[in-house]
């Protein structure tokens, strides 16, 4: 068994972890709005309903190609309009 002297020893030695700083969030202020990576155009939230495995399928999808499940949303919409002549 270790003595206590022993025990201050290996404490001593002992490395302290590094802890990163943290910045506070104001509750107060409006988030920032996302810009959209290809045209630079400003993203605004909205919400529709999308069948539950529609969704599973978008945030799979959307980890294996390392992108945002919106910007996946965004491209099949934009595809469909174009397809349609909007």
């Amino acid at each position: 068994m270790a003595t206590k002297k022993k025990l201050q020893e290996l404490l001593k030695d002992r490395e302290t972890p590094k802890r990163e700083a943290v910045t506070p969030v104001s509750l107060y202020t409006k988030p920032n709005t996302l810009d959209d990576k290809t045209t630079g155009t400003q993203v605004v939230k909205y919400t529709t309903h999308l069948k539950k495995e529609t969704i599973k399928a978008i945030k799979r999808y959307a980890v294996e190609a390392e992108l945002k499940d919106y910007e996946i949303v965004q491209e099949a919409i934009d595809r469909y309009l174009k397809g349609k002549g909007l």
